[in-house]
């Protein structure tokens, strides 16, 4: 009987069909903008010493980058300005990596996407009024340059509220959407505009309104509070049911609490 000896050979020497020489690329972000930087992980199968990462930009075939390392990652920080290569700003682009030890190369990692966002100067924003009651509007205006942009976006408190037309009217309930309201809510608009794909403009001033919800407001006729509000906002009124209360123009309001109970008011109210 004569013996068939097979024998494989494995990159390494690690065995297991599981294995792959493919390596894995993380980024921290794939939005950065002029002057920042971004953080490259390419994980390699095995921990090893006197191998080369190689980190590369687009569809190149020469690296941008190169690093010795003993351990499974290697860290590269790369600049927009690598990873632009002379294009503009605004532009999209990507990187893979690979590694090396002494003749062997690795295929190439999946390619990750970066966007280098390009900005234009800022737009001019105005809103109307300025004091809105749950339930009404307030006209809002993103100015843009008159070359033709893509859009504009409404922002609260610094933080991406929605993606509006640049003349527009929103409502008091989306202005507060994913907010909990009292009975006055003083927030922060800002404005920018698209004006053309990956490059946005700087943040607009804000301009800062009082959203005024009524049915966190309790009145009846046992005791009487006064509660402190902005100073600028005058002769404005509440309405809840029959009864109606004004803004003096000290910036104070006249209220009734419910059953003898400051609870609606405790921050912001004292009894007289």
């Amino acid at each position: 009987m004569s013996c068939l000896w097979v024998f494989f050979i494995i990159p390494f020497g690690v065995s297991g069909a599981q294995w792959s020489d493919k390596p894995w690329i993380n980024v921290n972000s794939s939005d950065i903008e002029e002057g920042e930087w971004i953080k490259v992980l390419c994980g390699v199968p095995i921990d090893y010493t006197g191998g080369f990462c190689r980190l590369y930009r687009d569809n190149s075939k020469v690296p941008i980058q190169s690093l010795q390392t003993n351990d499974y990652v290697c860290k590269f920080l790369v600049s927009e300005k690598d990873l632009l290569a002379g294009r503009p700003y605004g532009s999209r682009t990507s990187v893979r990596c690979d590694y090396t030890l002494q003749n062997y190369v690795s295929v190439p990692s999946d390619n990750k996407a970066v966007v280098v966002w390009g900005t234009a100067r800022k737009p001019k924003l105005t809103v109307s009024p300025r004091v809105v009651m749950m339930g009404g509007k307030v006209k809002v205006q993103c100015s843009t340059p008159r070359n033709q942009i893509l859009g504009c976006r409404m922002y609260r408190n610094g933080v991406h509220l929605d993606e509006i037309p640049c003349h527009h009217e929103m409502t008091a309930e989306k202005l507060m959407s994913w907010q909990t309201t009292s009975i006055f809510n003083e927030i922060d608009l800002s404005c920018k505009y698209d004006k053309r794909e990956y490059v946005i403009s700087k943040a607009s001033n804000p301009i800062r309104i009082l959203v005024v919800d009524p049915t966190k407001l309790r009145a009846s006729t046992n005791h009487t509070f006064v509660c402190d509000v902005p100073a600028r906002v005058q002769d404005f009124v509440l309405s809840q049911g029959n009864t109606s209360l004004s803004l003096e123009l000290g910036g104070t309001l006249t209220l009734e609490a419910v059953n003898n109970s400051t609870g609606p008011f405790n921050q912001t109210c004292r009894v007289i």
